[in-house]
């Protein structure tokens, strides 16, 4: 397990070119960006139970790849995020509980029933844009732009909401680091930079539990 830290960032959608021509990211960065469509399928039973106990589970595509991901608990504060999170590799797209290390996640998932009810709930499709950098010794995050859209199929017809975001995850080096940085980045932007508190996750049930207009 590890403990997932980084800072969300909404922007308007027009500015993305822009955003990835700003200097300071060809001035710190330590390899070349790299382009990768993330196709992902969240799923949790028709109650819910996922939600309710704070966990996110999704199965992500990368390439030829399927990448399962379990997210729990942490903390929400001025779009930093702080969860636990595991990840691995699944074969042909398929859940798999038996790698998880964690013993209290894996008792959680050990639970037949809930796992044979398991769903896709909603889907995310974006484009990601990620750049390595190291804007100080010992101190490197991941800079991801995402554009995008995330999907609900309700009433036999698909719901979607785009995808427009920054992600800056810290690899090494404090938090104080990251923030210090995304006030760097919030200065030299082209368009104001908005600190998001919802994660994909978090917006996809909003999208999906929305009450249809009447």
């Amino acid at each position: 397990m590890s403990t997932e830290v980084e800072l969300k960032l909404r922007f308007p959608q027009q500015f993305a070119v822009q955003i990835k021509q700003l200097s300071l990211l060809n001035t710190f960065s330590i390899a070349k960006p790299y382009q990768q469509n993330l196709y992902s399928v969240y799923y949790d039973t028709p109650d819910f139970i996922l939600k309710n106990n704070r966990i996110a589970l999704r199965l992500r595509q990368e390439g030829e790849c399927w990448i399962q991901t379990i997210k729990s608990g942490g903390t929400i504060c001025d779009g930093l995020h702080q969860h636990r999170e595991w990840e691995y590799p699944t074969t042909d797209g398929k859940l798999d509980f038996t790698q998880l290390p964690d013993q209290r996640i894996r008792y959680f998932f050990s639970d037949q029933k809930l796992c044979q009810s398991l769903q896709p709930v909603f889907v995310t499709d974006f484009e990601r844009t990620t750049y390595l950098l190291e804007p100080a010794k010992n101190f490197k995050l991941e800079l991801c732009i995402d554009e995008g859209y995330i999907t609900i199929n309700q009433f036999d017809s698909d719901i979607s909401e785009p995808i427009c975001e920054i992600e800056l995850e810290l690899k090494s080096g404090s938090k104080a680091q990251l923030l210090q940085f995304s006030e760097t980045l919030m200065k030299y932007s082209p368009c104001p930079l908005i600190p998001e508190n919802k994660n994909k996750a978090i917006r996809g049930y909003a999208l999906l539990l929305q009450k249809p207009d009447s």
